[in-house]
C-alpha cells in the first residue's frame, strides 16, 4: 500500500470517530431532552454531560488493551478492532429507542454504548498518530499532523451536522439518528480498507531485533517517564482548550452573550474549519524549521489569549464571536501541527503505542470528560465566563512548564526532528 493510500486509510477512521463524538457534544441540549426526563432541562443537560464524561472514563481501559496489542503484536490489529467496536456502538445509538418509548432503560443503554465508544477511541486516536509517524520518517510532523487534521475535519463535519439537525429537527423528529447510522456504515468501509495496511518498518525492526517488551506499559514507566509526563500535560491542555474554547464556547455565546443558536453554531464551525486548514500548512513548515519553538509559541499564546477568546464570546456580537474562534483555531492548529509528533519522539518503539495511549487517555478522562461539567460549575459559581478562560490559561501554563522540563530542546536546535 502506498504512503498516500495508507495515510487516507488510517485517518478515515479517525475522522469518522471524531465526527460522531463532536456531533454528540454539540447536540447535548437536544439529546438531553430525548434520553432524559424533560421536567428540568438544566438537570437533563448535566446528565447528558455526565454521559459524555462516562465515555472518557473508559478511554484508559481501551488504551491499555489496544496499546498492549499494538506494542506487542503490531500496529495493525488494534486499529481494525477499535474501529469495529466503534462502529457497532455508534449504530446501536442510532437505533436506540428514546426515553419517551422505554423510559430509564434508554438512558442506561445510552451510557453503555457511549462507554463502548470511549473504550474504542482509547486505541484509535493515538494509534493512528504512531502509525503515520513511523511510516514517514522524512516528514514526521506533516505525517503526524494528518491524524489531527482528520480529527479536526471530523469536528467540522460533526458541527455542521449538528447545525443542520438542530435547524430541521422540528420538521423531522428522528433526524438526529442519521449521523450516527451514516458514521457506523462508513466505519465498516474504513475497516475493509484497513485490512490492506502494511505494518510499520519500525515495529518490524524492533520485532526482529528482539527489542519488544513482554509488558509494554511497565517498560514505558521504566524507560519513558518523561514522555509519559509530557503526554499527560499535553492531553490536559488540549482537552480543556478544545472543549472549553470550542464546544463550551457555543454555550457561552448563547447563554451569556445572547447570540442565536444558529449564529453560535456557525461561529464555532468557522473556528474548527480555520484550524483544519492551518494544520497541514504549519506542519509542513515545522518539518523545515523548529517545531519545538512553534509548539511553545502555541502554548504561550493560549496562556494569554484564552481569556480574550472567552470574552469575545460574551459580547453577543456575531463578528466578535467569530474573531474569538479564529484565535482558537490559530492556537489549536499550531499545537496540533507540532506537539503530537514531538510526543512520539519521546518513546521507544516497543512502548510508544501503550505509553502515549494510556497517558493521553487517563488525563483526557480526568480533564476532557469533565470539562463541560466543570465549566458549567465555574459559570454558575462565579457568575462570569471569564473564569472559564482562566481555566484554559492555567492548563496551558502547566503544559508549557512541563514541556520545557521534559523535552530536550537541544535536539530541535537546527531542525524540527531529533537527529539520532
Amino acid at each position: 500500500m502506498s504512503l498516500h493510500k495508507n495515510t487516507f486509510v488510517v485517518t478515515l477512521g479517525t475522522l469518522l470517530e471524531w465526527a460522531e463524538f463532536t456531533f454528540f457534544a454539540y447536540m447535548a441540549d437536544d439529546l438531553s431532552r430525548i434520553f432524559f426526563p424533560a421536567d428540568h432541562l438544566d438537570m437533563a443537560r448535566l446528565k447528558i454531560y455526565g454521559v459524555f464524561a462516562a465515555s472518557y472514563f473508559m478511554r484508559p481501559a481501551g488504551a491499555i488493551f489496544f496499546g498492549h496489542i499494538g506494542d506487542k503484536y503490531g500496529r495493525k490489529p488494534p486499529m481494525i478492532a477499535s474501529l469495529l467496536l466503534m462502529s457497532v456502538a455508534t449504530f446501536a445509538i442510532g437505533v436506540l429507542p428514546t426515553y419517551a418509548s422505554i423510559g430509564t432503560i434508554s438512558s442506561i443503554l445510552l451510557v453503555v454504548f457511549r462507554m463502548m465508544q470511549g473504550f474504542a477511541v482509547g486505541g484509535e486516536f493515538n494509534g493512528s498518530m504512531v502509525i503515520l509517524t513511523e511510516h514517514n520518517k522524512r516528514r514526521p510532523f506533516l505525517a503526524g499532523s494528518w491524524t489531527l487534521f482528520a480529527s479536526t475535519t471530523g469536528m467540522v463535519i460533526g458541527s455542521c451536522m449538528a447545525t443542520m439537525v438542530s435547524s430541521f429537527s422540528r420538521y423531522y423528529e428522528n433526524l438526529w439518528r442519521i449521523p450516527f447510522l451514516l458514521s457506523s456504515f462508513l466505519a465498516l468501509t474504513a475497516i475493509y480498507l484497513r485490512k490492506g495496511m502494511e505494518e510499520t518498518e519500525d515495529f518490524q525492526i524492533a520485532k526482529k531485533s528482539g527489542s519488544l517488551f513482554q509488558f509494554p506499559m511497565i517498560a514505558a514507566w521504566k524507560y519513558n517517564r518523561r514522555g509519559l509526563l509530557c503526554t499527560a500535560a499535553l492531553s490536559m491542555f488540549v482537552s480543556v482548550y478544545v472543549y472549553t474554547g470550542n464546544v463550551y464556547y457555543k454555550t457561552i455565546a448563547v447563554n451569556v452573550g445572547g447570540l442565536s443558536l444558529e449564529k453560535a453554531s456557525f461561529a464555532i464551525s468557522i473556528g474548527i474549519g480555520f484550524s483544519m486548514c492551518l494544520i497541514p500548512i504549519l506542519a509542513a513548515i515545522a518539518d523545515r524549521t523548529n517545531a519545538y519553538k512553534m509548539c511553545l509559541i502555541s502554548m504561550v499564546g493560549a496562556v494569554f489569549l484564552s481569556p480574550v477568546m472567552i470574552f469575545l464570546a460574551t459580547t453577543g456580537k456575531f463578528l466578535c464571536t467569530i474573531c474569538g474562534q479564529l484565535l482558537y483555531g490559530a492556537m489549536d492548529a499550531l499545537t496540533s501541527a507540532t506537539a503530537y509528533t514531538i510526543l512520539t519522539q519521546q518513546f521507544k518503539t516497543g512502548t510508544k503505542y501503550s505509553g502515549i495511549s494510556f497517558a493521553w487517555s487517563i488525563t483526557t478522562a480526568l480533564f476532557g470528560g469533565t470539562t463541560l461539567i466543570f465549566n458549567e460549575f465555574l459559570l454558575n459559581k462565579t457568575g462570569t465566563a471569564f473564569s472559564c478562560g482562566l481555566y484554559m490559561s492555567t492548563c496551558a501554563l502547566i503544559c508549557l512548564i512541563v514541556f520545557q522540563k521534559t523535552v530536550n530542546f537541544s535536539l530541535y536546535r537546527s531542525v524540527s526532528h531529533p537527529q539520532v
